[in-house]
């Protein structure tokens, strides 16, 4: 008797040291999931372009999306964005650092005439996310190609048939028993993928045998090469699949099934989420802990305290917002033992794009009026942050299954495996084959932003790369002379923008390490960095004798492409591109012979004069080539400032201080720049006349890729090497001057005005991309008003909206115009 009391007291004492640890276990998992959640959470980046491909020449049009990796909502962590294009050979050809103040922002790169065509990779991060691989970077694939056919290779289906016939090899088969492992005498849900994109579209039978060759099921695969079977593992058994393709036969072994262990299914049937839990341990589900999350915010978290050997839970979806739902069932060790991704795609939770327009049709060069807004299920009007493109069908034909902001941030920005055409699943709502295929993919892909081990004991290091705010000026001080060592010195730091602003004085680390800001300024300011071995008060030249190491770009992460191949559809779209691009060249061409025919010239040498020469040499200097009004001061004495030269340029007016250009009979004030990087009229004062190699003057279409009002004066120095000067930087004892790189200005998309403008009417409008707005704000109160020209180009056009509401919900949505 008394021996069964001790037992039973033993007992007790034993479930009420389980009960603690299991309290502990569930209260960690509470702190450490909301402090990723409200903390250490990630940030994720998605690009918004106004067409799939470009043509040499073209500019990409973009728009920028930062948000929280948790809630999609507005990131408070980094106000810093890098914006890379990449070339075939992972060389940056460009690269824009851009100012987060919102959720979206505008860029653009201008594609070189020069350019080698061929694939090239849009890729956007901030530097707080190169704590995580490069795949959590956003990267977007786009060709870039030339109309001259003979630089650009498309494969043909002739082609593609021929590397079908070229695969002749054993299929990849690969197994995802659901949860994570197969468990004797548990019935399982089985996941296939067969990984070659020859199975897309092809399905595959495929039978299940035992040890004995014995037959258990069969099954065939559906699209993308997903397929699912059940199998409930016998101990002592081994299982197969068989596979018969083009009369070979081939045998694939299953995993192998624990002898102990658990189970865990879950499915979705539009209405709520139902959890099975099975063990057959002896003390069955006592002491584990289901763990449900959503993106990092934590839904369920409960410890089993029965010794339940089956357990059903259910969640109604109304609860849950839409997208990866991640479920983890821990052992009482408090390992995770089985693992499940679930989709919700629930309409409670989704917001819509209406794209109202007067009318579907409409004539060459007349106006559109669009109204844009943004409403929940219940028709309520949702704060929201858009870009809009509206693009040529005939040059680039509609393709639903791209991948827009909807499928990244929900899906593909959320899952270790990059999912090819993700827009697929959501093209159709409330279609029950593509949710099924949207099942198996959330079968067969793990999620990729945390590890349980490291979030939970802390095993991950601290993060690297820290939050931008904005852009920092750093460096190093050392020995003016060998062996360089390391100097504790004071150092200043001043800006010559619009004012002179200087910093106070700071002294450099024990590392010899400075650093000034964070700042937020656009385009290039010239600055100076200054040190000295005692203070800035001395004299004494040999205070000067510091040498000032300024930090360059940091080193860029690592570039990592996917895999994933080109469809023959996207290959059949840019050749379709391509043709139709000569077509509209031909246009152009046409129309400016007819434009041309009363004012045909002779030419009667071909060798260059001086003047020509003159004019080459400064076409050079400029971004954008030659221009019609144009100032050579290389040979004039007007004048000792580069206000003085003004009065020479035509068209150009000073009154006072203030600089002003006539233009169709209004005044406008120009954007005023030197070597392409905007001044202040103040400082045309201190620029001496003798340093100015010439002055342009650029009005309209030519002043847009600069700004909005419609005109430039653009001052270009002698010495410097036009838009490329601000790479230069002078070097003396202890003082170091450069022009530091500021946040990226995106230039204006040109809209040409067929009621109002004047240039219009002496060109053909070819224009492929007939609008694109980077940056739109809906709000509570109603539509948001757009107005656009159509061109001279007869097809249908596709409006393209994305973005994502207040309350972090991603939206997509189209609409279209035919111009007759």
């Amino acid at each position: 008797m008394k021996k069964f009391i001790f037992l039973s007291i033993a007992l007790l004492v034993f479930a009420s040291f389980i009960s603690i640890q299991e309290n502990l276990f569930t209260k960690l998992i509470k702190e450490k999931v909301d402090n990723y959640a409200l903390v250490n959470y990630p940030e994720k980046v998605y690009v918004h372009t106004d067409k799939p491909y470009y043509s040499v020449g073209d500019d990409i049009w973009f728009s920028a999306y930062l948000v929280n990796g948790v809630t999609h909502t507005k990131s408070n962590k980094s106000n810093l964005l890098y914006a890379e294009l990449i070339n075939s050979n992972d060389s940056i050809i460009a690269k824009e650092k851009l100012f987060m103040n919102d959720v979206n922002t505008a860029g653009n790169f201008k594609i070189p005439k020069k350019t080698v065509p061929g694939n090239y990779l849009i890729r956007a991060y901030t530097n707080y996310m190169r704590n995580e691989k490069p795949t959590s970077f956003f990267q977007k694939e786009i060709s870039i190609l030339s109309l001259d056919k003979t630089k650009t290779v498309t494969k043909t289906p002739e082609n593609i048939q021929t590397e079908k016939k070229s695969n002749s090899f054993k299929p990849d088969l690969n197994f995802y028993p659901e949860g994570g492992y197969l468990v004797n005498n548990l019935k399982s849900a089985i996941a296939i993928k067969l990984k070659n994109n020859l199975f897309n579209e092809l399905p595959i039978s495929i039978s299940i045998v035992d040890n004995d060759n014995q037959f258990i099921t069969e099954f065939t695969s559906t699209k993308f090469g997903l397929g699912l079977f059940y199998l409930e593992p016998e101990l002592g058994k081994t299982y197969f699949a068989l596979m018969e393709l083009e009369g070979n036969e081939y045998r694939y072994p299953l995993p192998k099934a624990l002898e102990n262990g658990y189970t865990l299914n879950a499915l979705n049937n539009g209405k709520e989420l139902l959890i099975n839990l099975q063990s057959n341990v002896s003390q069955g589900l006592f002491g584990t802990s289901l763990v449900i999350h959503q993106r990092g915010n934590l839904l369920y978290n409960v410890t089993q305290t029965t010794e339940k050997k089956n357990q059903t839970l259910k969640i109604s979806n109304k609860t849950l917002q839409n997208g990866v739902i991640h479920i983890t069932l821990f052992n009482p060790e408090r390992k995770p033992v089985s693992e499940r991704l679930i989709f919700i795609n629930s309409a409670n939770n989704k917001a819509t794009v209406t794209i109202t327009k007067p009318k579907d049709y409409y004539g060459r060069r007349k106006q559109v009026h669009l109204n844009l807004n943004v409403q929940n299920i219940k028709k309520e009007n949702l704060i929201s942050n858009l870009s809009m493109s509206v693009r040529d069908l005939n040059a680039y034909p509609e393709d639903h299954k791209v991948e827009n902001i909807k499928t990244w941030l929900l899906l593909n920005s959320d899952l270790r495996g990059k999912i090819k055409n993700p827009g697929y699943f959501f093209e159709k709502e409330n279609d029950r084959e593509r949710s099924y295929l949207l099942d198996l993919i959330m079968r067969t892909n793990g999620w990729r932003r945390f590890t349980w081990q490291n979030l939970l004991y802390n095993t991950a290091p601290q993060p690297e790369f820290k939050v931008e705010k904005g852009i920092t000026i750093s460096g190093k001080t050392l020995a003016m002379k060998a062996p360089y060592e390391i100097k504790s010195v004071p150092t200043r730091f001043t800006f010559f923008g619009k004012k002179i602003a200087q910093e106070p004085i700071q002294t450099s680390n024990s590392k010899g390490e400075f650093s000034y800001g964070p700042y937020i300024f656009f385009d290039s300011v010239p600055v100076l960095l200054e040190a000295r071995l005692t203070n800035f008060k001395s004299e004494r030249e040999r205070d000067r004798k510091v040498l000032i190491i300024h930090d360059k770009d940091k080193k860029r992460p690592e570039i990592i492409r996917d895999s994933l191949n080109k469809n023959l559809d996207n290959e059949k779209s840019m050749s379709a591109f391509l043709n139709y691009e000569n077509y509209l060249k031909e246009l152009d061409s046409t129309f400016k012979q007819q434009q041309n025919v009363l004012d045909e010239i002779v030419i009667s040498t071909s060798l260059k004069d001086e003047k020509s020469k003159r004019n080459d040499e400064m076409d050079a200097k400029t971004s954008y080539g030659g221009s019609f009004r144009r100032f050579d001061a290389a040979d004039s004495n007007s004048g000792s400032t580069a206000l003085d030269l003004l009065f020479n340029v035509n068209g150009v007016y000073i009154e006072q201080d203030t600089v002003y250009v006539k233009s169709f009979g209004s005044k406008t004030i120009p954007l005023i720049m030197f070597d392409e990087v905007p001044i202040d009229v103040t400082d045309l004062t201190v620029i001496s006349a003798s340093d100015v190699s010439f002055i342009d003057l650029l009005l309209g279409g030519e002043a847009s890729v600069f700004t909005s009002n419609g005109a430039v004066v653009s001052i270009y120095s002698k010495s410097g090497e036009g838009y490329n000067s601000s790479k230069n930087v002078k070097r003396k004892p202890g003082i170091i001057d450069f022009k530091a790189v500021g946040f990226y200005t995106a230039k204006e998309f040109y809209a040409p005005d067929h009621i109002n403008g004047i240039e219009e009417q002496t060109k053909a409008d070819i224009r492929t991309t007939l609008h694109w707005v980077p940056k739109i704000k809906t709000t509570k109160t109603g539509d948001v008003s757009i107005s656009f020209f159509t061109s001279d180009s007869k097809s249908n056009y596709l409006i393209e909206v994305e973005g994502i509401t207040e309350n972090g919900i991603p939206v997509y949505g189209t609409s279209k115009i035919m111009v007759e």
